[in-house]
């Protein structure tokens, strides 16, 4: 038995010499170090990607074990006890080394000879990440930018990794702008900290496109003597010169003047030579001579100067009751070889009433005595009541068509009433509550009624159909 032991043994140190001259002491490189305790119970630890198996122990200070790298094999060494030199595999980026492994002719010391361990420091190459990484971050202070504007990028760099990085250069790529001011180089960041850097550009006295991607790319020298980079990029665009405005009259009956007005203006420092598009709504005719220019089809083409507003207006009318929408204006102009679209973000509705709806109130003769004239709602006290008749103005059924408000003393406020609004059988809306909808002082007792006057009143009701 001992000469197996002892034949182990040399085999085992035999592989050992073999190993050792393979894989010489690598340098200049940073290094993760952990410190693992194996036995054949726990035959197996891992660190990262890398898997440590014992094989075997001989009982005097080696111990044998295979490494895998993802679960693939990469290789097996043998360690000693006490062990001084480094033992490296996979292309020198793990390395490993013995510290305490049982030997039984020092024992107790160190383990027992029926269930031996082993003491190791395994160690992986740090990443870049974890040796002199570097971060860039770019930001603009705007999205979108009239051509007179400047430009302000901030760039801010980070050392993330846990090593001084040298060297570090800044070089801007602002992709047609004109660039105002220099950026550092050649300078150092401590790991762990971060520096920010500031650069302003302008717009070209010609310019050949709407948007512009603005790229800085960053070059330093690494932990290992090698040079590395880091692109980032921010874009920005050039705000669309015109601006669009339409503005008509909401509510007419039947038969009068809608008036409509639409403003273009060139916000920009260049001049635009732009095209103007609107359309009239369905049922709605022109009233000849009310357009800008006599452009009965409502195409206008101009040359805006940098900040000039320019207004167009025309006249219509329609023979057709309901709520109308209207379409949105256009103004279409040609830049840099591209065509540019901007409407109106007005959603217009114009009302059209072929009638009204209206409050007929009844008031009683006063029957209280001049002391009790306002008296609150002393039973003696004035008494009016008040009522609604509905027409519909659209075609729209509401029900009911007459609601009852009930007898107010001064100072009262009516109940309110429930209105139901109906298209053909769908319902449209339900108003909960009537004094959404109307004014409630309308409604109301004036506190010092004395029942010695009359008065009428007008309510007027309009709903937009809903598809």
């Amino acid at each position: 038995m001992e000469e197996e032991i002892e034949m182990r043994g040399k085999i085992i140190f035999c592989t050992l010499l073999i190993i050792t001259i393979a894989f010489p002491i690598a340098s200049a490189t940073e290094w993760d170090s952990a410190t693992f305790t194996l036995s054949m119970e726990n035959p197996v630890v891992s660190k990262g990607d890398y898997t440590i198996n014992v094989v075997e122990f001989d009982g005097y200070g080696m111990v044998a074990f295979n490494i895998s790298c993802n679960e693939v094999f990469i290789g097996n060494t043998v360690l000693m006890n006490n062990e001084s030199n480094w033992f490296y595999l996979d292309d020198d980026r793990i390395r490993f080394k013995g510290i305490n492994v049982t030997d039984q002719r020092i024992l107790p010391m160190h383990g027992s000879v029926h269930s031996p361990q082993a003491e190791i420091v395994f160690a992986t190459e740090r990443s870049p990440e974890e040796s002199g990484s570097m971060g860039l971050s770019i930001s603009t202070d705007k999205d979108e930018y009239l051509i007179d504007e400047q430009v302000i990028v901030t760039m801010k760099i980070r050392n993330i990794g846990e090593v001084k990085v040298d060297n570090i250069h800044l070089n801007v790529d602002p992709a047609g702008l004109m660039i105002q001011g220099d950026l550092p180089s050649g300078f150092t960041l401590e790991d762990g900290t971060y520096r920010s850097e500031e650069i302003k550009l302008r717009f070209p006295a010609t310019l050949h496109k709407g948007s512009y991607n603005i790229s800085v790319n960053m070059s330093w020298t690494n932990a290992h003597g090698v040079q590395d980079f880091l692109t980032e990029s921010d874009s920005i665009s050039i705000t669309q010169p015109i601006e669009i405005y339409k503005s008509i009259t909401n509510e007419v009956s039947l038969g009068q003047t809608v008036y409509t007005s639409i403003s273009v203006e060139n916000i920009q420092s260049r001049s635009v030579r732009i095209r103007l598009d609107d359309v009239l709504p369905m049922f709605f005719t022109l009233i000849d001579g009310t357009v800008t220019d006599n452009k009965q089809d409502l195409n206008w083409n101009f040359i805006l100067a940098p900040h000039e507003r320019k207004v167009v207006s025309y006249q219509m009318i329609t023979e057709q009751v309901g709520a109308h929408r209207t379409p949105k204006p256009h103004v279409t102009w040609n830049l840099w070889g591209a065509n540019y679209t901007n409407s109106s973000d007005s959603d217009n509705v114009i009302a059209v009433y072929q009638g009204v709806s209206f409050l007929e109130k009844d008031f009683p003769e006063p029957s209280p005595t001049p002391d009790d004239v306002i008296v609150g709602n002393n039973e003696n006290s004035p008494e009016i009541s008040m009522s609604v008749t509905i027409r519909s103005a659209i075609s729209t059924e509401v029900t009911s068509d007459k609601l009852d408000f009930g007898k107010l003393a001064p100072d009262d406020t009516s109940k309110r009433n429930d209105i139901t609004t109906l298209r053909t059988t769908t319902p449209v809306e339900t108003y909960r509550s009537f004094g959404s909808i109307v004014n409630p002082n309308i409604l109301k007792v004036q506190e010092t009624y004395e029942g010695v006057e009359s008065k009428t009143g007008t309510l007027i009701f309009w709903a937009e159909g809903v598809n």
